[in-house]
């Protein structure tokens, strides 16, 4: 089960399924569109980033979204992870953590000295980023106004 960089193949079924992606990891915090989605996928590529893909018997199973980011908090350039994703049917397999090992050897390896990714609250794949060394940076909190 070898984890590589994605090809054209790969990109286009990553591509089909960001909608799915969005949904998945937004939980329930925001309204997704097709559109949204594509345009996350086509920030990162634009800016240099890739993507990582298990595959198995040439069946993606998972992906993730690596890249880099420049941190004006510490004055940085860091590595992104953009996104984790594991197709459902191959979910509780330690695929997610296999891609994101994978994801900080190639960080390491470019002279990258931290990795940083965003996610909503309440998503449950937390777990496996602090398992993984991540820890909470800071908190961005909303109110909704009445306008009534």
């Amino acid at each position: 089960m070898p984890i590589r960089q994605a090809g054209k193949k790969e990109l286009q079924f990553i591509m089909q399924h960001a909608e799915d992606v969005m949904k998945d990891s937004v939980t329930g915090n925001v309204k997704t569109s097709r559109e949204k989605a594509l345009q996350n996928v086509s920030q990162l590529l634009s800016n240099g980033g890739t993507y990582l893909v298990q595959m198995e018997n040439s069946a993606v199973q998972g992906w993730i979204g690596v890249g880099r980011n420049f941190d004006f908090y510490n004055d940085e350039m860091v590595g992104f992870i953009s996104e984790v994703y594991v197709l459902p049917k191959f979910r509780n397999h330690g695929i997610a953590e296999r891609l994101c090992k994978a994801a900080f050897k190639r960080l390491e390896e470019q002279g990258f000295k931290s990795v940083q990714l965003q996610m909503f609250s309440g998503n449950p794949a937390k777990r496996l980023y602090e398992r993984l060394g991540f820890q909470d940076v800071s908190v961005l909190m909303r109110k909704k106004l009445d306008h009534g």
